[in-house]
């Protein structure tokens, strides 16, 4: 993964699953500043000893630990700030057994293991050569093949690793043949400069950390397509998770991940996580790999109570197109559609029973839900229809079919268009998603300013859905302009 975690003590394995590309996934949460500025350090003081290892004298004991101990500790600072590696968790033993042999090897003073020892360092060659060609490998990979960033960052974090492993294995390496000496240094000059080169350009991919308050969108790399991860609104309480793929499970805790589910109006798969203040991270297990989202929920005001409620992926919607409208953070992210009616929504409900009206029509149905908005909603269209001498039926009570009018949520509504297929449907406004809540029901319509905000939301959340509400929602936050009618034609 391409994400830049936090440190936590103690190290936590978060990688499930094996097998070729599975990534190893470490999550961390202290000062990941002073760890980068450490393993900047600590890089360069390694292939500075293996550029210059030809022209010294042989080092003593202590010099050789040093190196060793130094190669050890940067690559555990890079396990902690890669946030995964392109391996699979199987070799978390091996890489950590990896580290320690060679410090052994310079530290033993035992004379019962020095043939073993001194026998073990002839063949340090035969660990450096395989670690040093699989790091080359991945750096080649992540700078040749047009990786994107992700990949690139993940590819590049795992080369850093391997050719560390590499270098403790140079240091205490002992040949006794001479050419294998100059070819082995050789070998280790050549990747000490790939090295550095590799390091710095992994912690420049890095991602930008999380600003507390702000919603978390981020990328990472799977061995097919990347996935996205959507937290919003990153705020302590109720937050909604959106995975593109499917077959997610997520939550704060390994022991405790749920599925995330479809949700009607919004592409993805959607599931709530309770966050509490300040730093801490959202789990995504997917396709046989564990996910570590660093999220900062900060102190600001917590999320709307909507986010655990049926309308909870429309709630995400509008409070998406409020962040794509600001030129900064706001301390209150606003609240969910379904608490109250708008004006504007309010008119075209009365449009709508005004042309069932015209249309010749003496009664229709309304299917309305309990929230706020679906209640005032209801009352407004049995004023109009009084208004107007039509009879209103509760949806589900009346015999034979006419006219229904929506004015549920989303899930409410996509329940109740499923179990009429064939009615003459007349939604509110809301209802208006891409993807359709059901086939046949009318997407966005189009507009300029409806394509700005279509544009905005794809360049800032790939992949995320537009709706009327994420649209109102911008509008009204960037006062763009008197909004359109977006009630559709009249029917």
């Amino acid at each position: 993964m391409s994400d830049v975690l936090t440190a936590t003590t103690p190290v936590v394995l978060l990688a499930q699953g094996g097998g070729h590309g599975h990534e190893l996934t470490v999550g961390v949460s202290v000062g990941p500043t002073f760890l980068r500025v450490a393993l900047l350090v600590a890089v360069p003081a390694v292939a500075a000893f293996a550029v210059l290892r030809g022209f010294l004298a042989e080092p003593g004991r202590r010099s050789l630990a040093a190196v060793v101990a130094t190669a050890g500790v940067a690559a555990t600072l890079e396990l902690l700030l890669s946030g995964g590696l392109n391996l699979s968790e199987r070799w978390a033993p091996v890489l950590f057994a990896l580290l320690a042999v060679p410090l052994y090897l310079v530290l033993s003073r035992d004379e019962r293991f020095a043939p073993t020892v001194d026998r073990a360092r002839r063949m340090a060659p035969w660990v450096f050569w395989p670690a040093a060609a699989l790091a080359a490998q991945q750096f080649a990979q992540a700078w040749l093949t047009g990786a994107g960033p992700a990949r690139a960052a993940t590819m590049l974090h795992t080369g850093v690793v391997l050719a560390l492993v590499a270098m403790a294995w140079f240091v205490v390496s002992r040949p006794r043949r001479a050419a294998t000496t100059v070819s082995v240094r050789l070998g280790a000059g050549a990747l000490a400069m790939v090295l550095i080169a590799g390091v710095g350009q992994a912690m420049v991919l890095r991602p930008a950390a999380p600003v507390p308050g702000v919603i978390v969108a981020a990328e990472y790399d799977t061995d097919d397509d990347p996935i996205e991860v959507l937290v919003v609104p990153n705020r302590p309480g109720n937050n909604l998770v959106r995975v593109s793929g499917t077959g997610a499970l997520v939550g704060t805790s390994g022991a405790e991940l749920t599925p995330a589910w479809p949700r009607p109006g919004a592409n993805g798969a959607w599931t709530v996580v309770t966050l509490p203040e300040g730093p801490s991270e959202v789990l995504v297990s997917y396709g046989g790999r564990t996910i570590s989202v660093a999220v900062d929920t900060g102190t600001a005001t917590p999320a709307p109570t909507g986010f655990a409620g049926p309308d909870g992926a429309e709630c995400a919607s509008a409070l998406l197109g409020r962040a794509i409208a600001r030129t900064r953070p706001a301390p209150d992210p606003g609240s969910c559609p379904d608490e109250a009616l708008t004006p504007a929504d309010a008119d075209s409900l009365r449009a709508i029973v005004a042309t069932l009206a015209e249309q010749g029509h003496r009664w229709f149905i309304v299917a309305a839900d309990a929230s706020p908005r679906g209640q005032a909603a209801d009352a407004v269209v049995r004023d109009a229809a009084a208004r107007l001498g039509l009879e209103v039926r509760l949806a589900g009570v009346s015999a034979g079919t006419g006219p229904l009018v929506v004015v549920s949520g989303w899930t409410a509504a996509s329940l109740t268009l499923r179990a009429n297929p064939d009615a003459d449907v007349r939604p509110a406004p809301w209802l208006a998603t891409e993807p359709s809540l059901v086939p046949g029901l009318a997407t966005l319509p189009g507009g300029a300013s409806v394509d700005r905000y279509r544009e905005t939301l794809r360049e800032q959340y790939p992949g995320v859905s537009p709706s009327v509400s994420g649209y109102q929602a911008w509008l009204a936050e960037s006062a763009a302009g008197p909004a359109e009618n977006l009630a559709g034609p009249a029917r």
